[in-house]
């Protein structure tokens, strides 16, 4: 099974950083988007399963279909992107949590811009939590 470095390195030092917490981050935007668990049998971690996915260039194939399509494709992208920026292998690669707010500011922009330009409103609640899964988060 495919372990993530950050996961290898909390295991032999026993800490936790900045860099591990934006990691973690990005997993739990990767869970949102696609609307899986982050391990899942005989299919592996999120991060290389997005991956795979992305790599199609269709943004539908990553996305939870739950969502029916129903969201602006560029604020997507940029969520996964963003998600896919906080997990790199690469501790010093990855964003600041600063950077990350103003990435999905911008994304939330686009979504409001789409929603206001289409006349739609944002989903009452009820329907936002039809999309959450009955299990519930799971503890790690």
């Amino acid at each position: 099974m495919f372990l993530p470095a950050v996961f290898i390195r909390y295991y032999h030092t026993g800490r936790l950083t900045e860099s591990s917490d934006v990691y973690s981050f990005g997993v739990v935007l990767l869970e949102v988007a696609t609307g899986e668990l982050p391990i899942l049998s005989g299919q592996g971690h999120i991060v290389l399963r997005v991956k795979q996915k992305i790599a199609t260039g269709d943004i539908n194939s990553v996305t939870d279909a739950r969502l029916g399509g129903a969201y602006e494709i560029s604020s997507m992208w940029k969520v996964v992107e963003t998600a896919l920026m906080c997990t790199a292998d690469d501790a010093a690669q990855r964003p600041t949590m600063e950077t990350v707010v103003v990435q999905l500011k911008e994304c939330l922009a686009l979504e409001e811009a789409r929603l206001k330009g289409s006349g739609a409103r944002a989903s009452p609640r009820s329907e936002v939590a039809d999309l959450v899964p009955a299990s519930g988060p799971l503890v790690r």
